[in-house]
């Protein structure tokens, strides 16, 4: 977003496309750094901090009606050290300030806009401000500030304390039974799910790929019918709602209705990549036809919008185009006449326009409310033929919208979004073996090994035009460990999993607290924040504890490796009481718990040992390991199975390995 009437401020020099976007903004925006923090302190200034992500509609909104403002500007750079942040590529600032709101408001969202007193300290904020709300805001804090209330001292001590409080965690020594606590996860699970529509009751809703997981995990092992049975009605209703682009492919970051119909139109990676690998996996445990289409409709999207071949993929599709939510995506009956005329009623009614499609006024998101064979027979058209001319409509209806203005692309490379995507592709190629998907997966990797490392071993987080910054958070090196143990699973090639053990050697003497038993959300040698942000929760995204946790659970199964494996049974008894109260929050720690339990590993050794194991991929349960080797190997799980003619196969979990069978 370009206005030539007012000259660049700090952020011009940056490289993320969201605070590109307030450069020429009147706001005098400073970055979030150690000069600008300095800057607050030396010039007796409150800080305000404002975090938004590129894709994020109202951000956009505030901008416009505050940010371009002048009058707004003026009140803004009189009385404030302003500071703008993507909470993406500074997700450490995120936590925390994000955490502060929600405490002093009980709600959050972005836009965040919060106040701080010179040394950082979070005293109030909330989310999105119309103008009149945002010129009283800032000129309460203004005048508080100029009259050096002691209130705000007094708020700053609360929060901080506060902030103290909620990112603790209690050392649990309690034994607890795993057994009692999945089925006691199951059934409020259960409980709490959409019966009728699938996924949480209420609105929004968010696909949550990660429980969904979970929830998959249990229903086949424990087993679950109804736990199996609302994962398959949640799929099957999000691939044929609006939070599913029926031409493009790829899944919107939420759906406003409990119909998965009205999406918020941003295309997220995060949430792609990991719906890849949860339909994937799924597909591995049913004979649903329809999953196949689903990630290949997905992939090929990511690979047409996010991806940068030789790089990575790129972050996320705005909402946005022509300044209006949706208008790239929505669809009115006047544009389906563009058709060729024998398929104008038939794609209207395929698609639910002017029934279960429509949105508001003449405005269209497509689904697919229909099934194929039942709606052939009313047409009394053969499902082939149906095929055909689908397609034929579908291209036009492409041609169509590739005309419009596309939505805005967060073309920053980011390391954590980047590991789940290579993470997907392996689930990909596990379930339906198509080998260009693994080869992506590599590239991405290799990509990292040679553009995304500090001198001391250690990653670094964002990637754009040629450049790799900010040191690597928690989420980034738990998602990539994980991102080559998923590579080692699909190709066998040992490098995966020794730079694997080695990054997490790296991430334990850089973020681990020990008193605590737990990881730092960011590094030791960061010291910039009041108080340092940990993640225990899962969310949309896996927690970064959590992954860890798992990261070091595989591992040490790998490895042979007591430090591991105790290290990450600390971590999960620390939560097993919170597991089986709220298990939509630990929906990643179940998974760690689950393997931890059974530490399930199938080994093959010998002559062709890694041409069978990669024949056996689709037929592996959830969570369970893999390790293959024709010839020599430094794996310990391997390396401890004697060599010898033919080929052989161990069965080792928890309790040791059974005796070698020949193949």
């Amino acid at each position: 977003m370009t206005h030539k009437k007012h000259n660049p401020n700090r952020l011009i020099r940056e490289t993320s496309p969201y605070l590109l976007q307030h450069a020429y903004n009147p706001v005098d925006w400073h970055p979030w750094n150690e000069h600008t923090l300095k800057l607050a302190i030396e010039n007796d200034k409150l800080i305000l901090v404002s975090i938004g992500y590129s894709a994020c509609h109202w951000c956009h909104v505030m901008e416009h009606e505050s940010f371009e403002d002048e009058e707004v500007a003026r009140l803004m750079n009189e009385h404030f050290i302003c500071i703008k942040v993507d909470r993406e590529e500074r997700p450490d600032v995120d936590h925390i300030f994000m955490e502060a709101v929600q405490l002093i408001t009980g709600q959050g969202g972005w836009p965040l806009n919060c106040f701080a007193l010179p040394d950082g300290r979070p005293i109030w904020g909330g989310t999105y401000f119309r103008k009149p709300q945002w010129l009283q805001v800032l000129q309460h804090f203004a005048e508080m500030w100029e009259r050096r209330d002691p209130a705000l001292q007094h708020q700053a001590e609360n929060v901080q304390n506060g902030l103290i409080d909620r990112l603790s965690i209690k050392i649990d020594t309690q034994p607890y039974d795993a057994g009692q606590i999945f089925q006691q996860m199951a059934r409020i699970m259960l409980r709490q799910g959409d019966g009728r529509l699938g996924g949480r009751s209420g609105t929004p809703k968010y696909p949550m790929p990660d429980l969904l997981l979970f929830q998959w995990l249990l229903a086949q092992r424990l087993p679950d019918e109804g736990l199996r049975n609302h994962v398959l009605l949640t799929l099957d209703r999000m691939a044929r709602g609006g939070i599913f682009d029926q031409l493009e492919g790829g899944f919107a970051r939420y759906s406003v209705d409990e119909r998965w119909h009205v999406p918020h139109f941003e295309k997220m990676l995060y949430d792609n990549a990991q719906l890849i690998g949860l339909y994937a996996e799924v597909s591995m445990g049913t004979d649903q036809r329809d999953y196949e289409a689903i990630v290949r409709q997905t992939i090929h999207w990511c690979l047409s919008d996010l991806y940068k071949p030789g790089e990575m993929f790129c972050s996320a599709l705005d909402a946005d185009s022509e300044g209006e939510e949706g208008r790239y995506y929505v669809w009115t009956q006047k544009d389906f006449e563009a058709l060729p005329a024998e398929l104008v009623s038939l794609l209207a009614e395929w698609y639910g326009i002017g029934g279960q499609a429509v949105w508001e006024h003449d405005k269209n998101v497509l689904v697919r409310p229909h099934n194929i064979k039942a709606f052939c027979q009313k047409h009394q058209l053969d499902e082939v033929r149906w095929q055909s001319l689908l397609n034929k409509g579908n291209q036009t209806l492409l041609d169509i919208r590739r005309k419009r203005i596309r939505p805005g692309l967060d073309d920053k490379q980011l390391l954590s979004w980047n590991a789940l995507m290579v993470k997907g592709l392996c689930s990909a190629f596990r379930a339906f073996g198509h080998t260009e998907w693994l080869e992506i997966a590599k590239d991405v990797v290799s990509f990292i090994q040679k553009k995304m490392k500090m001198p001391d071993g250690g990653l670094l987080r964002s990637y754009k035009n040629g450049e790799a910054r900010i040191p690597a958070f928690l989420d980034d090196y738990a998602f990539y460990i994980q991102a080559l143990t998923s590579l080692y699973q699909c190709t066998f090639e040992e490098e995966y999993l020794f730079e694997a053990r080695r990054l997490t050697d790296y991430t334990i003497n850089h973020f681990f607290i020990a008193d605590g038993d737990f990881f730092s959300y960011t590094s030791h040698a960061s010291n910039d924040l009041v108080v340092k942000p940990r993640e225990f929760y899962d969310n949309v995204i896996p927690s970064s504890n959590a992954a860890m946790c798992l990261a070091m659970t595989v591992l040490g199964i790998y490895f042979e490796d007591d430090y591991l494996l105790n290290l990450a049974g600390r971590m999960i008894r620390n939560q097993a009481s919170l597991m089986a109260q709220y298990p939509a929050g630990f929906s990643h720690w179940g998974q760690a718990m689950w393997l931890h339990e059974h530490q399930e590993i199938t080994v093959f050794r010998g002559a062709g040992a890694v041409e069978y194991a990669r024949g056996k991929l689709r037929q592996v349960p959830q969570l369970h390991l893999l390790a293959a080797s024709d010839g020599d190997t430094a794996i310990p799980t391997l390396a401890s199975k004697p060599f010898q003619e033919g080929l052989w196969r161990w069965k080792c979990d928890n309790n040791g390995c059974g005796l070698p069978e020949r193949i």
